[in-house]
């Protein structure tokens, strides 16, 4: 009997192997919530095909704007916006930029700070980020990872 069931659970294990490996390679957006100095950040991954489009279709409004180039924001205690990366699938190995957004600002880092200069990036500065932003926000209410008295500091210093 001990045998019978082994072997079931076996079967059971390598039929779902090819799941397991395709959600690894599922595309997906990991959602940075950058809140905290000192402590991880509430993050989530977004794999829900109806969210992610929602989320890339704002991403895309909000890249439509005109960029300017220039120094990137320096990191501050508090607040420093929702940072934006493609995870898994084949975007993961095109490696897009992955974006800041704070407000109205969307953010791609251009080239990383040196000892001879500082980072630069590209800003976009639109109502498209401002919408973005804030359904992320919701987002990671509605997911749990954002409890009521954080989700109300980040609102305060938006």
């Amino acid at each position: 009997m001990r045998s019978r069931l082994t072997l079931l659970l076996a079967a059971a294990a390598l039929s779902a192997a090819p799941l397991f490996a395709y959600a690894a390679d599922a595309p997906g957006l990991r959602i940075t919530y950058l809140v905290y100095s000192g402590r991880p950040n509430p993050e989530l991954t977004v794999t829900n095909p109806a969210q992610l489009r929602a989320i890339e279709s704002r991403l895309g409004d909000a890249m439509a704007a005109p960029a300017r180039a220039g120094a990137a924001a320096e990191p501050v205690l508090g607040y420093n916006g929702i940072l934006i990366e493609h995870v898994g699938g084949p975007a993961e190995k095109a490696r897009p930029q992955a974006a800041t957004v704070k407000g109205q600002r969307l953010s791609v880092d251009t080239a990383a700070a040196t000892d001879f200069k500082s980072a630069t990036a590209a800003t976009r500065v639109s109502a498209a980020a401002a919408d973005l932003e804030s359904m992320l926000l919701k987002l990671g209410q509605k997911r749990g990872v954002l409890d009521a008295t954080t989700l109300n500091v980040l609102l305060e210093t938006k």
